[in-house]
């Protein structure tokens, strides 16, 4: 009886504590299995956390926002995520909800971002006096550009430039549309050398020259180059989470493999203290490392790191191209084609999956499959693809190697990260 008692007191006590919070009791025997579900759990504490650095971000990035939308929105949130705290809920089993919270975090920002890109702050700067001659070839550019005539919107840019050289900002327009439309890197190049001559060192306000050049060099493959422009941007910010991101696609493609698992993890670590990514997220970086084992022939940590890319982020063809990879250097050939197989169907342009998946059919004795892959990706500009082919007696029409002077649109498999810039000439990866 006595026995009986004293357990009707303890549930009763663990019944306060928890204020209607459910919790698993283990019964029968023990297991290994770690206590993911209880409000003793370390996930209990770590998706606590999470909500606690929202809110905290939330305090202090508000005050200084000017955007009545943005703040609106992230009131909404904050809202929730106090109800949530004030409630006492069992956070371990609420990874659903805060992934919620999460994502519509990330689209506020980018919604944000999206109105206060650089074209419409140069444009709500001019518009604060009285606009000249080439402040109304700049606004003439803005306009043309959101009703999408790229070709009008590049004249009016370049036309601003060449008649007042010294207004850097405006250099921006014309750069981008240099390398997105046009597509050429050596114009570009001009412009940039331009700014940072002209400028001599002094911080532009829009844009940050020597982090586009890097990039135009890294997709040139001039490497070492690009590597030195990047410390150049990270010397002067130590926070900059996309130059640090772009440094170890750097270091990977210079094979510098310690040194760029270095910088990722570095920027995990970063990461950590932050509410929601900004522009390079988790799961990319993850990727990431896991691409850089398989450039090492780790193919077990390969698999690792992309099943933990896919587990924050599902059916991103990239992460698929990688854990495909990893099955090909591990001979599983199946399941190789079984990934490489779902991240063409999200992307149909992954020269490196239907490279793989065409070897992997080859292994297999699959020819016929194996041409139509191989010739696609020797298309793409995978040269082992037409040494494939080759091989076989075979041949596809190649482009060969890719021009220089042209910025790329579709990826071989040596830029597999995927860059690209925003229109703060800052770069992260597709999803």
């Amino acid at each position: 009886m006595k026995r009986n008692l004293y357990i009707l007191l303890f549930l009763f006590v663990c019944s306060l504590c928890a204020k209607g919070q459910v919790v698993r009791i283990p019964i029968g025997p023990l297991n290994n299995k770690p206590d993911t579900t209880s409000i003793n759990s370390n996930k209990y504490a770590w998706n606590l956390s999470k909500i606690v650095y929202s809110m905290k971000w939330i305090e202090g990035f508000r005050p200084y926002c000017n955007d009545t939308v943005y703040v609106s929105k992230l009131d909404s949130l904050y809202s929730v995520m106090k109800g949530y705290c004030e409630n006492h809920l069992n956070y371990a089993l609420m990874d659903k909800q805060i992934n919620s919270l999460n994502i519509a975090l990330d689209k506020y920002w980018k919604d944000y971002n999206h109105r206060s890109s650089i074209y419409r702050l140069i444009r709500k700067e001019i518009l604060t006096k009285k606009p000249d001659e080439t402040d109304h070839l700049m606004l003439d550019g803005i306009r043309c550009r959101e009703e999408n005539k790229q070709d009008s919107a590049y004249l009016y840019f370049k036309k601003a430039v060449d008649k007042d050289p010294a207004r850097l900002n405006n250099y921006f327009c014309v750069i981008m549309d240099e390398l997105q439309f046009n597509r050429d890197t050596v114009k570009a190049l001009e412009y940039i050398n331009k700014v940072i001559s002209i400028s001599n060192g002094v911080p532009i306000s829009t844009f940050q020259p020597y982090q586009i050049r890097s990039w135009i060099y890294s997709s040139r493959k001039q490497y070492e180059i690009a590597y030195e422009d990047i410390n150049r941007v990270l010397e002067k910010d130590t926070n900059n989470q996309q130059a640090l991101y772009f440094r170890g696609y750097i270091k990977s493609e210079m094979k510098d493999f310690a040194g760029s698992l270095s910088d990722y993890q570095l920027l995990l670590k970063w990461l950590r203290n932050k509410p929601f990514p900004v522009v390079v997220d988790s799961a990319s970086i993850f990727n990431s490392i896991g691409w850089n084992y398989y450039l090492m022939k780790e193919y077990e940590l390969c698999l690792e790191y992309a099943d933990k890319s896919l587990l924050l982020k599902p059916d991103i063809p990239d992460v698929l191209d990688t854990k495909g990879s990893g099955y090909f250097g591990l001979g599983d050939y199946e399941k190789c084609i079984d990934f490489m197989s779902q991240a063409i169907v999200l992307n149909p342009y992954l020269a490196n999956s239907l490279y793989l998946r065409g070897l992997s059919y080859l292994k297999l004795n699959k020819r016929d499959l194996a041409y139509t892959d191989l010739s696609e990706a020797a298309e793409l500009g995978v040269a082992e693809a037409e040494e494939a082919l080759k091989g076989l007696g075979l041949s596809a029409s190649s482009n060969g190697v890719e021009n220089q002077r042209k910025f790329p649109i579709k990826k071989s498999k040596y830029i597999k990260n995927r860059l690209t810039m925003d229109a703060y000439g800052i770069y992260y990866r597709l999803n």
